[in-house]
């Protein structure tokens, strides 16, 4: 599809053509967006448009850019695409081509502390939402944030939705200029004129691109970080692998470059079908008959290099190897498959290393730094980026479709190459190497060639593989012998003591494989084919190795560093991307290609990159962000104040606010936050509970907290469970925790017997159906090791939270919603199967034992405000739950030398006296007048006892070693065998 242009509309064209579009889809909702990238101070008019448009095409593969208009920062409006087609605005809200939303971005960053929201811009947004409203006769709530559909913040944490529905309805109430546009085109000055410009917007929206599926969401989410703009100038020096022009030409006859898995037509070395058409009826036949003319066999090798690789790295790689390979007599074709994730491992790597120990010894990083970094890997969305890694191996075997004729890239060349072997007999031989994700791609194209009436391939060598077990034995492994996929298989990879002395980045201090295996995959350990550990704990590649002491198989692994640096079976790789240039390695899989003995000879590779015989790490590879040194020298050893036990809750960082110091003599401010809207059922679904955690976690962060959220499918009832006991676990005498909840509640019937009324409280996890409940017995047995010294307060928003840890009482919640309004109770009524399935989730774990107790009301360790009175419902009201949006406004307006007893009196006050629910505060009576969020040693008062014989830290050095043995117990726990 060649590049668009974008027509730029005033809002009075906009309405003229918003009254005339022929539309034959119905229009629902309107979803309202920042771009959050490009900010105000980003846009360049038309080039910022097509920049949007690139990369939602080019880069997402979506059919066209994302949003139905853009809206700039002069309030001018910019069409975008097809109105009868449904956004790619939030995955599972798009509707399709018969109904759905109307989407609109606005460029800017509306988080709070950016961008401002104002002038020509925020009027002509609201015009626009009043106007789309009007001409589908849509309520002023059909409005959408896209923080209510995600977990994102967008269209911005400064934009509030009751003002902004308030600010629509005053302009819908005045709004006649829609209704004249659409009775008659002719008014105005120039009726010709606008009727042109109508009839050629129609004509721009018109476009119909081929559908690629669009689930995800229009715009990044702050953790990732590509960039829209075109790169500066000067700076595609940094993106090229440096060959000129005639070396290119030379290598085309060997490459084939694939992006996504499609043949790629970007970077420096664009492939097509038709490229690869002449590599197979053009070069390869004259290569075959020069062969047959020596007297040789056409040996071709297919070579994959790793998957985190970039374009410029892997024709570096080709550049030095091609030649090497002809001079022995093999044809090289080298895939240099584009993933697009280089740069997000790197800044993966870069989050994740903030709160990890470093300038620590080897086995100290065992149990210190790596663990946290897995942990950090796996919150900051890393099985996401290496599943989309995997995903592109597996889409360049698809079958031909309609929007993609050729198919994938390996099909193609797949089903070229049968073509050209046939009726050649052993005049050609088959060979393939894979480095490290180039396993897996190999996994997919090895058997796909051989379906579609390839030769058997002679031999196979995989280069320090991270392909999962798993995987390779559900594709490749039953097919390796005499007349099958491959012939013979051979492994090279590190010995377990050298992968652990290899390092990613200077971060993280053992190899990517045990990075992948730790924090990569969906679960935790999973096996991965170049681990030593893996190999030898399956008992079936035990045998097709012989590594079980038996005859050998028809397969071999070379561990590295071996004894002997020459022969068939010699490696000297003492890291994970140094295979691909370690003579050892290389010079022995030209034996086997080539049939060499030992000693048979070949032309040597040549000694490693710059002629020094050194190890190369994966890092090399990379193209990595100019702000990522990956040279830099371990820092000064930092306090791990990141949870330790948890592998899902992610650190909420606001982009305005700096991470707050603590001063000498005072403990740290953390707080967990919890929202679930997207649950399993849409019965139970809900709408403002994931922005409410972004709230709190927004106040609190102004208060000097360190916060982390617990969002929809994270929160879990183990990941909740894990997260709060870390939370109490890791506190020390001086520190102020906060426990907040915001989604479901419900009751169910008490199966230990400790409680008065025979019911259970219980907070609903996104997996409650299951029977995983969070009852009040759970939340009492980890408040109970609450350590004395710390102040815990809870924030509660849902039905029957308000005695959530001392003892059930309560009856079902009643009460209306208002009309007009997006209202929705945070209850659910346990119905039998859930009874049931909480039964028998309590008897496979245990759980019917008697709950621990707090003593009852004096003995409360914690503070608790709960967002409504236990025969009351909690209510959410377009976007918020009401308590929490009380609450969090008493909490940033200011609470210097408030009481807990004078912040809950607020929060009611501003409920008004005609309320359905009446928030209330639930602790022990002397807490109640003490202040609200302060170290309990400020609390101390006559007669209270809270804690004036607590221990406080003697030194900010003392901190730090109690902060940093407490990390470490959590850890040795965590990695302890089950």
């Amino acid at each position: 599809m060649s590049t668009p242009t974008f027509m730029r509309l005033s809002l009075d064209q906009f309405a003229q053509l918003l009254g005339n579009f022929p539309f034959k889809r119905k229009v629902n909702a309107v979803h309202m967006h920042h771009t959050w990238r490009p900010s105000r101070a980003d846009f360049k008019g038309h080039d910022t448009i097509v920049s949007m448009w690139r990369f939602h095409t080019q880069t997402m593969g979506w059919r066209d850019i994302a949003q139905h208009i853009t809206i700039d920062p002069h309030g001018f409006i910019w069409l975008g695409r097809n109105w009868n087609l449904p956004p790619a605005s939030a995955a599972g809200h798009n509707g399709n081509e018969k109904f759905g939303p109307f989407m609109f971005e606005m460029i800017g960053n509306f988080d709070t502390g950016h961008d401002p929201f104002d002038g020509a811009q925020k009027e002509t947004s609201l015009q626009v939402i009043a106007l789309v409203q009007s001409r589908f006769g849509l309520e002023s709530t059909t409005l959408k944030f896209h923080n209510a559909m995600s977990a994102k913040s967008c269209p911005g944490g400064s934009l509030n939705y009751a003002d902004i529905v308030a600010a629509v309805d005053e302009r819908k109430a005045s709004l006649l200029v829609a209704d004249e546009a659409s009775r008659s085109l002719s008014k105005g000055p120039f009726p010709e004129e606008q009727n042109l410009l109508v009839a050629d917007a129609i004509e721009a929206l018109s476009r119909s691109p081929a559908d690629h599926g669009e689930p995800a969401d229009a715009e990044l989410s702050h953790h990732e970080q590509q960039e829209m703009e075109p790169p500066p100038s000067g700076s595609r020096a940094a993106r090229d692998s440096g060959l000129g022009a005639a070396a290119l030409v030379a290598l085309r006859p060997h490459l084939v470059n694939l992006s996504h898995g499609r043949f790629s037509g970007e970077g420096e070395a664009a492939t097509s079908s038709a490229d690869v058409d002449a590599l197979f009826e053009q070069h390869l036949p004259v290569a075959f008959d020069e062969a047959k003319k020596a007297g040789h066999k056409l040996r071709l090798l297919f070579y994959a290099h790793g998957g985190l690789v970039s374009e410029s790295s892997g024709l570096q790689i080709a550049a030095k190897h091609i030649e090497w390979w002809k001079q022995n007599g093999v044809y090289p074709i080298y895939f240099v498959w584009e993933t697009g994730l280089f740069e997000t491992i790197g800044n993966l790597l870069k989050r994740a290393q903030q709160g990890a120990a470093r300038g620590l010894g080897r086995d100290l990083f065992d149990f210190t730094s790596d663990p946290l970094i897995e942990i950090a890997a796996r919150a900051l969305q890393g099985p996401r980026i290496w599943g989309g890694m995997k995903s592109n191996a597996e889409h360049a075997v698809d079958e031909p479709s309609t929007s993609n004729p050729d198919g994938g890239g390996a099909r193609y060349v797949a089903s070229k190459l049968n073509e050209f072997c046939k009726g050649k007999g052993d005049d050609i031989e088959l060979h393939a190497i894979g480095h490290s994700a180039g396993s897996i791609f190999h996994c997919h194209f090895l058997p796909l060639a051989r379906e579609l009436g390839a030769p058997t391939f002679t031999s196979a060598h995989f280069l320090a593989p991270a392909v999962r077990v798993d995987t390779f034995k559900e594709r490749l492994a039953s097919k390796i012998g005499d007349k099958q996929v491959v012939q013979k298989l051979t492994i090279f990879t590190m010995k377990r003591d050298y992968e652990r002395d290899d390092h990613c980045a200077q971060i993280y201090r053992k190899s990517l494989l045990y990075l992948i295996y730790y924090a990569l995959e969906n679960k935790r350990s999973t096996p991965i084919l170049g681990l030593e550990e893996s190999l030898r704990g399956d008992g079936d590649l035990k045998k097709l190795f012989g590594l079980d002491g038996t005859t050998s198989g028809p397969g071999q692994v070379v561990w590295s560093v071996s004894q002997s640096d020459t022969g068939v079976s010699a490696s000297g790789s003492q890291s994970h991307g140094g295979f691909d240039d370690d003579a050892p390695t290389m010079n022995s899989v030209a034996r086997q290609i080539l049939g060499r003995a030992d000693a048979g000879k070949i032309i040597e590779y040549a000694v490693a990159r710059g002629g020094i015989a050194t190890s190369r790490e994966w890092t090399d590879e990379i193209d990595w962000p100019e702000e990522l040194n990956m040279s830099a020298s371990p820092q000064a050893a930092q306090p791990p104040f990141h949870s330790a036990a948890t592998s899902c809750a992610t650190p909420y960082r606001p982009l305005n606010a700096s991470t707050p110091t603590p001063t000498s003599g005072v403990g740290r401010k953390r707080a967990l936050c919890i929202g679930i809207n997207r649950y399993p059922n849409p019965k139970h679904e809900l709408a403002g509970c994931v922005a409410d955690a972004r709230m709190w976690a927004d106040a609190l962060t102004r208060l000097g907290f360190t916060a982390s959220l617990l969002l929809d499918e994270q929160a879990t009832r183990e990941a909740i469970d894990r997260e709060l006991l870390a939370l109490v676990n890791n506190s020390v005498a001086g520190d102020v925790i906060v426990f907040q909840y915001a989604g479901h509640g419900t009751h169910v019937p008490d199966l230990n017997g400790d409680e008065e009324d025979g019911e259970d409280e219980a907070l609903c996890p996104v997996d409650f159906a299951t029977g995983a409940l969070y009852i009040d017995d759970d939340v009492a047995a980890a408040f109970a090791r609450i350590p004395d010294g710390v102040n815990m307060t809870c924030f509660m928003d849902c039905c029957h939270s308000g005695t959530n840890s001392r003892f059930a009482v309560g009856t079902p919640p009643s009460g209306g919603s208002r009309p007009g309004m997006d209202e929705r109770k945070r209850y659910v009524k346990a119905t039998p199967d859930i009874v049931d399935a909480h039964r028998r989730f309590r008897e496979k774990t245990g759980g019917r034992q008697r709950g621990a107790s707090s003593g009852g009301i004096s003995l409360m360790r914690d503070v608790k405000f709960s967002a409504c009175l236990d025969s009351e419902v909690a209510w959410e009201s377009d976007g918020h739950g009401e308590f929490t949006l009380r609450a969090t406004r008493v909490l940033t307006a200011g609470i210097d030398g408030l009481t807990n007893r004078e912040f809950a009196q607020r929060v009611i006050s501003d409920f008004g006296i005609s309320t359905r629910q009446h928030p209330m505060l639930d602790c022990a009576s002397d807490a109640a007048a003490r202040h609200l969020l302060q170290p309990t040693h400020q609390n101390a008062t006559a007669g209270t006892g809270a804690s004036s014989g607590s221990a406080m830290p003697g030194s900010p050095d003392s901190a730090m070693l109690a902060q940093t043995l407490a990390s470490i117990q959590q850890l040795l726990a965590k990695l302890a065998p089950k």
